[in-house]
């Protein structure tokens, strides 16, 4: 296996990471498709029509290029964003990583992440090692741009530090699995020992452990990181029972139900017809409007907001 520069906050947790083959998730492809749009729209000023992408998606774009704006603290920091100019070749590495940008002058690199926030600093150590092995540096700062939550973690890496955090994540590669967050993304999550192992205790758990689990928060913490790794088992079953299913082969005590169907009249309908539609009653049918498009036709519409419960997420 080549470690990838993107693998190595994963080998770094755990020994045994390989990425999963076949197509990326909805998430990773949201990912691309908005990293394509970040990099054009710096080189050229322009996001374009931005059709693939929804209004939403598009002003994290937006946020992301103005944040990197911000990171520029002279004139001559010319910031590249072409991706045969920002590839970074590591020491100690046979893959050819790519940062999304890359200013010289400045002395630092950036790197648009959306989704939720992970550890990436050894992909971003990586990137400093190699820059900084290129340009004959002896210091150099990463910026991860965590564009949906609209904040940005800047680390600056000595020659020496980089070079250990990377070495350090190499050197893991073949160690005894570790269940950590990017289990989810690796081929072997459903036979590695380690998450096999914390299914069937879970199984196992009885009347009397669960009561005195619930009364020990150390174990509680625990128990409910062995039910996430259960979960992925759980869909990875329901998944396999509607593909048989699907073809006619029968899995006791389940069966397909048919699917919700939901019917919709176009925007351009619609439109077509307003001239034979109250606009208060249109408004009132179609319902709320998020922030985001409500503002792109009245900036300074007032906005009404409400709160979810706190969500409950595994500390780093």
């Amino acid at each position: 296996m080549t470690p990838r520069h993107s693998s190595l906050p994963k080998l770094a947790l755990c020994g045994q990471y390989e990425g999963a083959p076949g197509e990326a998730g909805p998430a990773a492809q949201r990912g691309t498709i908005l990293d394509g749009i970040f990099r054009q729209a710096w080189q050229t000023g322009d996001m374009g029509s931005h059709d693939t992408i929804s209004d939403e998606d598009a002003a994290v774009v937006r946020w992301a290029i103005n944040a990197m704006m911000r990171l520029r603290t002279s004139h001559l920091d010319v910031v590249e964003t072409d991706e045969e100019r920002c590839k970074v070749r590591t020491p100690g590495m046979e893959h050819v990583g790519t940062a999304d940008a890359i200013c010289l002058h400045g002395g630092w690199h950036a790197d648009l992440k959306t989704g939720q926030m992970y550890d990436y600093t050894a992909q971003m150590a990586a990137y400093a090692l190699g820059l900084m092995h290129e340009h004959m540096r002896g210091s150099w700062t990463a910026h991860l741009i965590f564009a949906d939550q609209q904040k940005v973690v800047s680390r600056t890496f000595t020659y020496a530090e980089a070079r250990e955090i990377v070495d350090s994540a190499l050197a893991n590669i073949g160690t005894a699995p570790v269940i950590n967050d990017y289990c989810g993304w690796c081929a072997k999550s459903l036979t590695c020992s380690a998450r096999v192992t914390a299914t069937e205790t879970t199984l196992a758990t009885t009347q009397e452990t669960f009561a005195a689990m619930l009364a020990d928060p150390s174990r509680l913490g625990e128990f409910l990181l062995r039910c996430r790794t259960f979960d992925d088992f759980r869909e990875a079953a329901e998944s396999e029972a509607r593909r048989l299913l699907g073809e006619g082969v029968e899995v006791p005590g389940w069966r397909l139900q048919k699917p919700r169907v939901s019917e919709f009249v176009d925007a351009e309908v619609l439109i077509g017809n307003l001239a034979n539609l109250d606009p208060a009653e249109l408004l009132r049918a179609h319902g709320s409007m998020s922030a985001a498009k409500a503002r792109k036709i009245w900036p300074d519409v007032p906005v009404a907001r409400k709160e979810s419960k706190p969500a409950l997420v595994a500390s780093k």
